[in-house]
């Protein structure tokens, strides 16, 4: 008989109630400790303190759902944790996991990360069922980062609905938004494949498609005339990793209150640029 994986979940939330489902339907065996396996669902601003207080060893594997880059030092979050610990087989989940409609039992997919074929193993093993369709990557840098830049391109999409644009303005974005995150992971060394999968374009569809996402609602707020620095933030971040992103700078811009969100429309649609795929 073969062995059935253990897993030990750590946090709370919705999230966390998400993958509980996940695993049940997949029939992995939760455990509280000595777990083959432990998925951390944690805001990238308090990994770094769970971490201290968990201190995972090299003898653990962890596989973490953290979106964005830690404020203050633009880390991702296997970056975050392999800096305060011993761990070493570090991975993340990425793609549309969407805690409402697991809730309803509607069939979901994600993708685990890690440059340790174990914890992929492991990971896609624990998830996967005929609730949940897990992929695996070794792309751990292109998973986070994919995660990241879905954040702002939410942000954008939003602020497309709140200026009364179509469909074809909001599938210019998604195309483009796949440009970036391309021309992203070839300067980070990842692979320029990622973002056009679940953890890019799937995820993006998927937090485009609520009107509850934070994203969403954010980018309404920037067509309000309001500034949002953690926004702006994010998009320092990942600026400073590729500076040549033209929809995360404009939305830093209206972020920052710099200009509006019609003006910084207008300069994408005056881009000099020609070639779909230029300097990926």
């Amino acid at each position: 008989m073969s062995h059935v994986p253990t897993v030990r979940l750590v946090g709370e939330g919705e999230m966390v109630e998400a993958l509980a489902l996940c695993l049940r339907s997949a029939g992995a065996t939760q455990v509280e400790a000595d777990a083959d396996l432990e998925l951390w669902v944690v805001p990238i601003g308090a990994l770094r303190s769970l971490v201290r207080e968990r201190r995972p060893g090299p003898a653990d594997r962890v596989i973490l759902w953290s979106r964005g880059l830690e404020p203050g030092t633009g880390l991702r979050g296997s970056e975050v944790l392999l800096s305060e610990s011993a761990c070493l087989r570090v991975g993340a989940l990425g793609g549309p996991l969407l805690p409402h409609e697991l809730r309803r039992q509607s069939p979901c997919a994600t993708v685990v990360a890690s440059p340790y074929r174990e914890v992929t193993r492991l990971g896609t093993a624990v998830l996967r069922s005929s609730l949940c369709r897990a992929y695996a990557t070794a792309d751990l840098a292109g998973v986070e980062l994919a995660s990241a830049l879905v954040e702002v391109f939410t942000v954008a999409l939003g602020a497309a609905r709140g200026l009364g644009l179509g469909s074809g303005a909001e599938a210019l974005l998604v195309a483009r938004a796949a440009v970036e995150g391309a021309r992203l992971a070839a300067r980070v060394g990842g692979d320029a494949r990622t973002f056009s999968g679940l953890a890019g374009v799937g995820d993006l569809v998927a937090c485009a498609a609520s009107p509850d996402h934070p994203g969403h609602r954010a980018g309404l707020a920037l067509c309000r005339g309001e500034r949002l620095p953690e926004v702006a933030t994010m998009c320092d971040a990942l600026l400073a990793k590729a500076p040549g992103l033209p929809i995360v700078t404009g939305v830093r811009r209206v972020a920052r209150g710099e200009v509006r969100v019609a003006d910084a429309l207008d300069v994408l649609m005056a881009s000099a640029h020609v070639g779909e795929w230029d300097d990926v």
